[in-house]
């Protein structure tokens, strides 16, 4: 997801672009994001250029109820402002009276060459969306406590009460805490 921005830098104060990503996929952090898809809007300000973007992707994560495979589908509205290295385009801008807060960030720089790499930017937001507890779906059972059959597949006939689980072995001490306050 790499943009020539030569033109937008030389253009005038507020001038826009509005690129479309398609059917892009990425790997971060290990994890494959595929069917990137969205709009990206970008305006020239006088010392940078900013990004609005609303970017669909979808991943694959292990549903934490029942440990199957779930395809997560993501959405990040992305807005980032972009430092030029190459002031020479921004017409009257002497080069260093520009902030130097973009330093602290190399994915928020376009390089000297006039080039905006949204790989590194768009990819840490992809992945911090994606969900902490993904679920295959929304009324998964996830599995059986006890034999670890997946409920969704299989109706197991183990006991489904809580009580019935940790705490059988505790069941004693309830009755004898009964008969002594009796």
């Amino acid at each position: 997801m790499i943009f020539n921005l030569s033109g937008l830098l030389s253009g005038t104060l507020g001038e826009s672009r509005q690129h479309e990503i398609e059917n892009e996929q990425l790997t971060v952090a290990d994890r494959l994001l595929t069917h990137i898809n969205g709009p990206i809007y970008l305006i020239r300000t006088d010392r940078t250029v900013i990004l609005d973007a609303d970017i669909t992707a979808v991943t694959q994560e292990t549903c934490s109820r029942c440990l199957e495979a779930a395809p997560v589908n993501i959405r990040v509205k992305m807005d980032e402002e972009f430092y030029p290295l190459n002031m020479d385009l921004m017409n009257h801008l002497d080069s260093n009276s520009q902030d130097n807060d973009h330093y602290y960030d190399p994915a928020l720089i376009i390089d000297k060459r006039n080039v905006l790499d949204l790989t590194e930017g768009l990819g840490q937001a992809l992945v911090a969306a994606i969900p902490i507890a993904p679920l295959c779906k929304d009324e998964c059972l996830g599995i059986c406590a006890i034999c670890a059959a997946n409920r969704n597949l299989i109706d197991c006939s183990c006991p489904q009460s809580r009580w019935d689980l940790p705490w059988k072995s505790l069941d004693n001490l309830v009755d004898k805490g009964a008969e002594s306050a009796g």
